[in-house]
Parts: structure tokens; C-alpha cells; sequence
């Protein structure tokens, strides 16, 4: 998946005036936070290398953490707190969900709270 293609897509389901340089920013520091707290435990690797530059590293089916996560940010600065919550439940799901994957891929048993 690309950055574009989530920021369009977040653009479809839930409009917002945001610029898309604050989106990026946003996935930037996602991707930046998957790569610490996930590949660099569990594969030792940082999972960015050979990606290209609009391409982001969590493939399918565990790529809905980037739109969950702009929907999640896009709430906490212009939405009322229970949307916020409710898209931050969302994207805690969507990135323990990955974070479970790696681990177990990687043979890794030990239990961490991801978030």
C-alpha cells in the first residue's frame, strides 16, 4: 500500500480539511514507531529497506493500521472525544494485531503489551 492510496482512502470515509503534509507526517511517525517497537524487537531488521519511497512496510491484511490511525488523529484534533475513542480502540486493534503476527513469524514467545 502507498501513502497516497491511504490518504485518499481515509479522504472517502472520513472527510476532514487537514492538508495531506500533515497526513504524511503522521504516517511518517507510524512508520517510524512499527519500525522501533515491532521489526527492531522481533527481526532485527527496521522492515524499511528496499521499500520504495511512497510504499509503506505493513502489507496486507494488517495494513488497515495506517487509515485506522489517520482516522484516530484526524478525531483527536477535530473530533468529539467518543469518536476519538472509538477510532483509537480501532487503531490499537489494528497495530496489536500486527505486532501478534511479527512476533509470531519471528518465533519470538514472549508476551508484550504492544500499546
Amino acid at each position: 500500500m502507498t501513502k497516497n492510496e491511504v490518504i485518499t482512502f481515509v479522504g472517502q470515509i472520513k472527510p476532514h480539511e487537514l492538508e495531506n503534509e500533515v497526513l504524511l507526517r503522521w504516517l511518517d511517525e507510524l512508520e517510524k514507531k512499527i519500525s522501533l517497537e515491532i521489526h527492531q524487537k522481533y527481526t532485527r531488521t527496521d522492515g524499511l529497506k528496499g521499500l520504495l519511497p511512497d510504499h509503506l512496510m505493513v502489507e496486507s491484511p494488517y495494513d488497515r493500521v495506517y487509515w485506522t490511525y489517520l482516522v484516530a488523529m484526524i478525531d483527536f484534533v477535530s473530533g468529539t472525544d467518543e469518536s476519538y475513542e472509538r477510532s483509537l480502540a480501532a487503531f490499537k486493534e489494528a497495530y496489536g494485531e500486527y505486532a501478534r503476527a511479527v512476533q509470531r513469524a519471528s518465533g519470538c514467545r514472549r508476551k508484550r503489551s504492544f500499546i
